[in-house]
């Protein structure tokens, strides 16, 4: 049954499905990306402060080593004090660095998702059986014991071949001082380190490819599931109806602000109603607000209220709403139509009231 529903399952993944998916914890991942990152790190700062780093160490050892009695007999707060500093400027710049470093890891596979309901407790997450289906899973577990060995073979096939290369060299350094030896150890070590984190790094972006490839299969949706969705985004009529009375509710705040700025309101009578603007500075009337039906009724009721002249005229306001857009100058058609409207409105100079013109 699972094939067959995976078989159906060939549409790409809409985005509300990803960020479902995401919501549940559900992305590509790479098991040792992190810790990658934070290795990587580590070894910039140790290549960075290595001669800080030796001088300490060579301090710190000369003042525990010229009088070994010194640990017995000695003053302990003065040893304790350089261990605290010794150890305080090896390993606190290369522990922030490589857990800053493993963080950014983090988000720069996940994303930086905030959410908190990944917080709150979910019982399906304590349902122990699909859990152990996963653990027992010979398919699973042989690709979990197969990643293992990789890891621990490729490691150990490239330090063999960086210590084998630099063989000749840890063969001089014991034959040298101990400052020369150690610096040569030092070198092989830290060569041996970038290489092997190298390979590593190649095995967690393989880790990560295939990982991806598996998240987008299993997030795949079928036809079907993709027609339930879009039902579900278009949502219940009532939720519909509620979305148009806030438009016009929100609408109606607007054409409110834009009628104080009016002029005069040409209506249709009852069906249209468009105001007007005119500023001489403007150079032509300006068409602030129009609206029909239910819009056009609040309009002139808007205009009774603020003492804003009305004037009939059927051609004229059915002409400025169906070819004059809100916030547009009119056009040279309108032009006689609309002065004589306006000098007809300054004429009586009666606001406020409807009149026919």
């Amino acid at each position: 049954m699972s094939d067959e529903d995976d078989s159906e399952k060939t549409e790409d993944p809409s985005p509300d499905r990803r960020k479902k998916a995401r919501d549940d914890g559900q992305f590509a991942r790479a098991r040792d990306f992190g810790a990658v990152a934070a290795t990587v790190a580590a070894l910039l700062v140790i290549n960075g402060s290595w001669g800080d780093l030796a001088g300490e160490l060579r301090e710190f050892c000369l003042l525990c080593f010229h009088d070994p009695q010194m640990l017995v007999r000695g003053d302990m707060t003065v040893v304790l004090s350089q261990t605290m500093k010794v150890l305080m400027m090896a390993c606190m710049p290369i522990a922030l660095l490589a857990c800053a470093a493993g963080i950014a890891a983090g988000f720069i596979q996940a994303g930086f998702h905030p959410s908190f309901e990944a917080l709150e407790p979910k019982f399906e997450r304590l349902e122990p059986l699909g859990k152990l289906q996963k653990l027992f899973s010979p398919k699973e577990g042989a690709m979990n014991v197969g990643l293992g060995v990789l890891r621990v073979g490729v490691v150990a096939w490239v330090a063999y071949l960086v210590l084998e290369r630099e063989f000749a060299r840890l063969a001089v350094a014991s034959r040298g001082t101990l400052s020369m030896a150690a610096v040569q150890i030092g070198a092989v070590t830290f060569k041996v380190a970038v290489w092997c984190t190298f390979a590593l790094g190649v095995l967690a972006i393989i880790d990560y490819a295939q990982s991806w490839w598996k998240h987008e299969k299993s997030i795949k949706m079928s036809r079907q599931e993709l027609k339930d969705e879009n039902k579900n985004q278009e949502g219940s009529p009532q939720i519909k109806q509620r979305q148009r009375q806030r438009a016009r509710e929100l609408a109606k705040r607007g054409i409110r602000k834009a009628i104080k700025e009016a002029t005069v309101i040409v209506t249709n009578p009852t069906h249209v109603a468009v105001a007007l603007r005119y500023h001489p500075a403007e150079g032509a009337p300006v068409v602030v607000a129009k609206g029909y039906d239910e819009v056009a009724q609040h309009i002139k009721k808007l205009a009774k209220e603020m003492g804003i002249p009305m004037v009939e005229n059927v051609p004229l306001a059915r002409g400025l709403a169906e070819k004059v857009r809100v916030g547009r100058v009119i056009s040279g058609d309108f032009y006689a139509a609309v002065a004589e409207v306006l000098a007809f409105v300054y004429r009586i100079g009666k606001r406020g009231r409807g009149v026919r013109a």
